[in-house]
C-alpha cells in the first residue's frame, strides 16, 4: 500500500473542513495549510490584491482558481517527498483538482481527498452560529447563499473528479466533531 502524505479536506461551506484538517494535522504531526486563511491574510495586507480579495470574500465569491492553485502549488513544491501536509480549502474547482492530481502523479505525492458530507440545512445552521460567534463577513446570510451557489456550480465537480480517480474518502460530517475525526482516522487507515 502506498504511503499517503498529502491530505485534502473538501466539502460544502460549514462542513467542518478547518476543524477536521487541524485535528488530522495534529494526529499525523503535519502542518496544515488553509487557503481561506491565506486569502484572509492577503486581504488584510493593505495591497491592491488584498483589497480585491477582501471585497470578493465579503460578497462570498469563490476566488479565481489560478490564485488558489498558486497558493497550494507554492506549498507543495516546497515539500520533500516524505513530508506530510494537510490542506483545507484547496481544490474548489475542477481545474484545481485536476492540477493537484497531475502534480501528485509527477512529484509523486500520493493523496487522499476527505469529503465531509453534510446537508445544506446543517451547513446553514453551522454557518449562522459561526457568524454570531466570529463575525466573519463571509458568514452573513447573503454571502452564505452565494457560497452555496458557488459550491453547487463548482465544488460538486471536484467531488466527482476525486471519486473518479480513486482518491476520495467520504465521511458523514453531521456527527460530533470527535465522531467525525474518529471516522476520518479510521477511513484513512491511521488508527
Amino acid at each position: 500500500m502506498e504511503q499517503i502524505n498529502t491530505f485534502l479536506m473538501v466539502g460544502r461551506p460549514g462542513s467542518g473542513k478547518g476543524t477536521q484538517a487541524a485535528l488530522l494535522a495534529k494526529k499525523i504531526s503535519a502542518p496544515m495549510f488553509s487557503t481561506g486563511n491565506e486569502f484572509r491574510s492577503l486581504a488584510a495586507g493593505g495591497t491592491y490584491l488584498g483589497g480585491r480579495l477582501k471585497s470578493a470574500m465579503e460578497r462570498g465569491e469563490l476566488l479565481p482558481h489560478w490564485l488558489a492553485s498558486y497558493t497550494f502549488e507554492k506549498v507543495l513544491f516546497g515539500l520533500a517527498p516524505e513530508d506530510k501536509i494537510v490542506f483545507e480549502g484547496a481544490c474548489r474547482t475542477g481545474p484545481e483538482a485536476e492540477l493537484l492530481h497531475e502534480i501528485s502523479l509527477w512529484l509523486p505525492r500520493p493523496y487522499k481527498a476527505v469529503y465531509l458530507r453534510i446537508s445544506e440545512e446543517e451547513a446553514w445552521k453551522r454557518l449562522s452560529l459561526r457568524q454570531k460567534e466570529s463575525g466573519r463577513a463571509d458568514d452573513g446570510e447573503t454571502a452564505i447563499r452565494l457560497r452555496f451557489e458557488e459550491y453547487k456550480k463548482k465544488n460538486e465537480t471536484v467531488i466527482k473528479y476525486f471519486s473518479a480517480v480513486g482518491t476520495l474518502v467520504e465521511i458523514n460530517g453531521e456527527k460530533t466533531v470527535e465522531e467525525v475525526h474518529a471516522d476520518v482516522i479510521k477511513a484513512l487507515g491511521l488508527s
